[in-house]
C-alpha cells in the first residue's frame, strides 16, 4: 500500500518528500548497515534513532541532525516517522515490531525475524490489521553469487540437481551477547537465516524431512556456534547448510551437483563444469566379468568448463533493498521480502532447535 501522506502532515505529497525513518538500535547492523545505506538513499532520511548508549546517540545527532531517544518505546511514542527499522538484539524483534505496527508504522525488522513461526503469524496479522508494510531485512537475495548460482541452475546445464550445498566456515571464538541463548544468539539466528533463505528460494519447495546437528564448540556463552542442516524435498536435491565458527580449513561456500555437471565457488570465483547429455551414446549393461578386470565403459565425455569471477556492482545490496522498499511504499510495487517467505526459514530453525534440544 503506497504512502500518500506523512504522519502529522495531512496532504503532504510523499512522491516528493523523503520517507522518514526511525532506527531502533545503533549497533553493527543499525548503524553500519541501515543508517549508512539510508544516508546515501535519495528516497529516505534518518529522522530519529533510539539507543541506550549516549555516545551512539550523539554520533547519530551529528551525522543526521535527527531526533534521539534512549529507549525504543520513547521513539515509537514520540517520533514522527513513516518507517521503523528494528535493529535491536534478536530477542526484542517480535515485541518491538508489534509495537511499531500498532502505532501505524511500516516496519523493517532485522533477521532473525522471530524465533517461532507462530510469532511470524502474529506479526503478519498485526501488519494486516494496521494496513502497514512488514518486511525482513534479507539482503542476501541480492548478492551477485546467489543471482549467478540461480541463473546457472535455471539454465539447465547441470542437469537434474542431486546436491545443493551452502556453507559459511571460519574459525572464531566469539564472546559477545550473540553467544547467549537468552538474547536469541547463536548461528541459527546470526548467519543461518541468510544461507537458509537462499537455499529455500533455490529449492522452490518446502522440505519434507529435516536433519539438524547443533553444537557449542569454541565460543563462550551457551548458544550453538556450529550448525549442520540437511533438507530433503519430495523430488529435488538434498540441500545441506553449514554455518560454523570452528572450521580451520573452510570448504567452498557453494557446491551444486547435477547429473550433467557441477558448480563450485567461494562466493566470488566459481568453476562451472558441464556436458551436453545429448552428445553421449547409449550404454549397454554387461553383467559378465569385467574385460581385463577393469571397470568403466571407456566413454569419453566432452566436458565444457567456465571460470567466472563476479563483480560486486556499483550499488550495495542494502541500497537495492531500500530501492525496492521505496517502490512498494510509494507505488504499491510487490514487496521484495514478504513475511510469508521468511516464515518458511523460521519454521525450519524452530524445528532444528526442537530436534536438538536447543529450543
Amino acid at each position: 500500500m503506497p504512502i500518500t501522506t506523512h504522519p502529522g502532515e495531512k496532504g503532504c505529497d510523499m512522491s516528493r518528500a523523503r520517507l522518514r525513518v526511525g532506527i531502533l538500535g545503533l549497533g553493527r547492523s543499525g548503524w553500519g548497515i541501515h543508517a549508512t545505506a539510508l544516508a546515501d538513499h535519495d528516497g529516505f532520511e534518518v529522522a530519529a534513532v533510539a539507543d541506550p548508549v549516549e555516545e551512539r546517540r550523539a554520533e547519530a545527532k551529528e551525522a543526521f541532525d535527527c531526533e534521539t531517544y534512549d529507549a525504543p518505546e520513547a521513539l515509537l511514542d514520540a517520533a514522527d516517522v513513516d518507517v521503523v527499522v528494528v535493529a535491536t538484539p534478536s530477542h526484542t524483534h517480535v515485541p518491538l515490531t508489534l509495537s511499531a505496527l500498532g502505532k501505524g508504522r511500516h516496519v523493517v525488522v532485522e533477521k532473525p525475524m522471530a524465533e517461532k513461526a507462530a510469532e511470524v503469524d502474529e506479526m503478519i496479522r498485526a501488519a494486516e490489521a494496521a494496513g502497514r508494510v512488514l518486511t525482513c531485512y534479507q539482503p542476501r537475495r541480492l548478492d551477485p553469487d546467489f543471482e549467478y548460482v540461480r541463473d546457472v541452475i535455471d539454465s539447465g546445464r547441470l542437469g537434474e540437481l542431486v546436491l545443493l550445498r551452502r556453507t559459511a566456515h571460519r574459525f572464531q571464538r566469539r564472546a559477545d551477547w550473540q553467544t547467549l541463548r537468552k538474547y536469541g544468539g547463536g548461528e541459527l539466528s546470526n548467519t543461518v537465516p541468510h544461507l537458509l533463505d537462499q537455499v529455500l528460494l533455490l529449492l522452490g519447495e518446502a522440505p519434507t524431512e529435516i536433519f539438524a546437528d547443533l553444537r557449542h564448540t569454541v565460543s563462550l556463552g551457551d548458544a550453538e556456534d556450529h550448525v549442520k542442516l540437511c533438507l530433503r524435498t519430495s523430488g529435488g536435491p538434498l540441500a545441506e547448510i553449514e554455518s560454523s565458527l570452528c572450521v580451520a580449513l573452510p570448504q567452498p561456500a557453494w557446491q551444486v551437483v547435477g547429473t550433467a555437471g557441477a558448480l563450485v565457488g567461494d562466493g566470488r570465483t566459481f568453476t562451472l563444469r558441464w556436458f551436453d547429455p545429448d552428445s553421449l551414446g547409449p550404454l549397454e549393461l554387461d553383467e559378465g566379468p569385467a574385460p581385463e578386470r577393469r571397470y568403466g565403459t571407456g566413454e569419453t565425455i566432452d566436458w565444457q568448463e567456465e571460470v567466472r569471477t563476479l563483480g560486486r556492482g556499483a550499488r550495495s545490496a542494502a541500497l537495492r533493498f531500500y530501492d525496492r522498499l521505496e517502490a512498494t511504499l510509494r507505488d504499491g510495487a510487490e514487496l521484495f521480502v514478504t513475511p510469508e517467505s521468511v516464515r518458511r526459514q523460521i519454521h525450519i530453525i524452530e524445528e532444528a532447535r526442537r530436534l536438538t534440544g536447543y529450543a
